[in-house]
């Protein structure tokens, strides 16, 4: 994905990518020097630090992706944030007044949490794979993992390199998922067998 486009989604959502210290940092640019000097650093080399490895028809796929993610996060841990008002037991579930269920209510006050921790979610890798949009994190919830998988699915319907839907296909060999115009410009995939998907 060319620099641009990534620095734009790495500005739009920094809570993704927080867990980066100091040291390190996401290299974005092709040229070599990034990737020497990514080879030379102290610490581990973390894959999302080759940057996002993809073409650049998933920008908008992967904007989506990240902007619902982060709506989800920030609704549900501010309804997460809210405790539960158990101050008048009386009044709530627990209402009938004899001393079994005043007991039970002010037990159950005791148990409960009075809060649930918040969602955290690090970006730990975007790439390509076989055709498709793969994109690894840590964290989340079972919501994330269904934004994610949705997405993932999507990608084989849009051009990795324009992001058209239309005249969308699938090369063998080398697998890409691209349109035929694409197809036609890409003389690295010019040359491999390309079939339209059928919906």
């Amino acid at each position: 994905m060319k620099e641009d486009l990534q620095n734009n989604l790495l500005k739009k959502y920094p809570e993704f990518f927080s867990y980066l210290d100091e040291g390190r940092k996401i290299y974005t640019g092709d040229n070599i020097s990034c990737v020497k000097e990514l080879l030379n650093q102290k610490s581990i080399v973390l894959p999302i630090q080759f940057g996002f490895e993809c073409g650049d028809g998933w920008y908008m796929l992967l904007d989506e992706l990240m902007y619902n993610i982060q709506q989800h996060i920030k609704w549900e841990n501010e309804y997460r944030d809210r405790k539960p008002k158990w101050k008048n037991i009386e009044k709530i579930v627990f209402w009938i007044k004899d001393k079994i269920s005043k007991k039970l209510g002010t037990y159950l006050h005791k148990k409960l949490p009075k809060g649930v921790p918040h969602i955290v979610l690090h970006i730990d890798q975007i790439k390509e794979k076989f055709g498709g949009l793969r994109f690894y994190y840590s964290g989340g919830d079972n919501k994330i993992d269904g934004m994610a998988s949705l997405a993932e699915s999507l990608s084989y319907r849009i051009c990795e390199f324009c992001g058209t839907t239309h005249n969308v296909g699938m090369t063998k060999g080398w697998y890409s998922t691209i349109c035929k115009s694409c197809l036609e410009k890409n003389e690295r995939l010019n040359n491999l067998n390309w079939e339209p998907i059928i919906n």
